[in-house]
């Protein structure tokens, strides 16, 4: 007797849904490691233009604002990436290729410096101050990615770009909902943002010290991940989450400098950073499986030879509440230019190393070599240990 065939088995999906991975110890003893090993600091060029360099009137009101890197791709590169301001005109994007040696996740020094080529040149934006970056790979940690983008002056957004190494920044979608130009916001948006995983849930905070509050969206992996394809994340998935998922506000910090509009959902308030803004926010989870937003700040915070910190804020979820500061960090980078009064983030490689960075604010002509490359930006990358 012959057999028909039957349908081919079904070969479970799998989706291993991005997020931060853990520090290797509790998130003091993480900071405090930072400036206890600041001689374990490594220093690389991107090869930016001379279009963003400083020592113009011009040129001193625009400056690097945010930066941003990628995971180890399968080839062994890193991508970082940066966004730039252009007052009066149109701010970018950028993009750069780091193909030197690693230490896991950490650039390793060389001497030259290595430098990352720009891939693409400059995208111009309809936006003159693109501000804070958030990077999330895309899904199975593929070789691709998307880019958070707030745009801060006249478009009051977030702009989520797709990307994959050798092609251009490829517009996804935005999120406007509660922070238009048109809601009150006296003439500025959003410039923060910070984004993870937390559990089987994916938190999205946009707010802006302007305003004094923030938004928070919420999706679940599955529906903003629901192909389980690289290029495919469903934007519309993050929703404004409830009022009963927002902590009840302290008397302190209510009211804001600027009233949300009355239907906004999701409103959630936001530190004031008396001592000085900071360029860039982003969430961490610690050994101890708390939950915290790290605050990158210089004092002064317009002087990139000023001295760097890292302020913590704890964060909880179910319901949402940033607290009030618990601590004051100070770091140490490479001697130079490098500070958070130009860029700050941070990243942890999945063994819980933790790694800080910041960038020139301008492009400098300063290699040895002046066919090497044309005007750089110098980024420091310090670890914990």
């Amino acid at each position: 007797m012959h057999h028909l065939p039957g349908p081919d088995p079904i070969i479970p999906k799998i989706c291993n849904y991005p997020g931060s991975f853990a520090t290797d110890q509790p998130i003091a003893r993480v900071l405090a490691n930072v400036l206890a090993n600041a001689k374990k600091c490594s220093s690389i060029y991107l090869d930016t233009l001379q279009s963003m360099g400083g020592g113009t009137i011009y040129n001193e009101s625009n400056h690097a604002q945010g930066l941003a890197r990628s995971h180890v791709l399968s080839n062994n590169q890193i991508y970082f990436f940066l966004s730039y301001s252009e007052i009066g005109a149109r701010g970018t994007l950028s993009q750069y290729s780091y193909a030197g040696p690693l230490d896991g996740s950490h650039v390793v020094e060389t001497s030259p410096l290595q430098v990352a080529p720009m891939q693409h040149g400059l995208l111009k934006i309809d936006e003159e101050h693109p501000s804070d970056l958030e990077f999330l790979p895309d899904i199975n940690y593929v070789d691709a990615g998307y880019l958070f983008v707030t745009e801060e002056f006249q478009r009051h957004r977030l702009v989520v770009y797709r990307w994959t190494p050798g092609q251009p920044l490829e517009k996804h979608g935005h999120i406007s909902h509660g922070f238009s130009h048109d809601n009150n916001s006296n003439g500025t948006g959003p410039n923060f943002v910070f984004l993870d995983r937390v559990g089987d849930r994916y938190y999205l905070g946009v707010a802006s010290q302007h305003w004094g509050w923030g938004i928070l969206f919420s999706a679940e992996c599955q529906a903003l991940f629901p192909t389980c394809k690289q290029g495919e994340m469903k934007l519309s998935a993050f929703q404004p989450v409830s009022a009963l998922d927002i902590a009840p506000f302290p008397p302190k910090t209510w009211p804001p400098p600027i009233m949300p509009p009355a239907d906004a959902q999701g409103i959630f308030p936001f530190p004031t950073f008396s001592d000085g803004l900071p360029s860039q926010v982003k969430l961490v989870l610690d050994s101890t499986g708390e939950w915290y937003l790290l605050a990158f700040r210089s004092d002064p915070d317009d002087k990139t030879l000023a001295v760097d910190y890292v302020d913590v804020y704890p964060v909880q979820f179910n319901p949402f509440k940033i607290s009030g500061r618990i601590s004051i960090n100070h770091v140490t980078f490479v001697a130079g230019d490098t500070s958070f009064a130009s860029t700050g983030t941070h990243y942890v490689e999945p063994f819980g190393r933790f790694l800080v960075s910041c960038s020139y604010r301008w492009a400098k002509d300063d290699l040895p070599n002046p066919g090497q490359a044309g005007y750089v930006t110098r980024v420091d990358e310090c670890p914990s240990f």
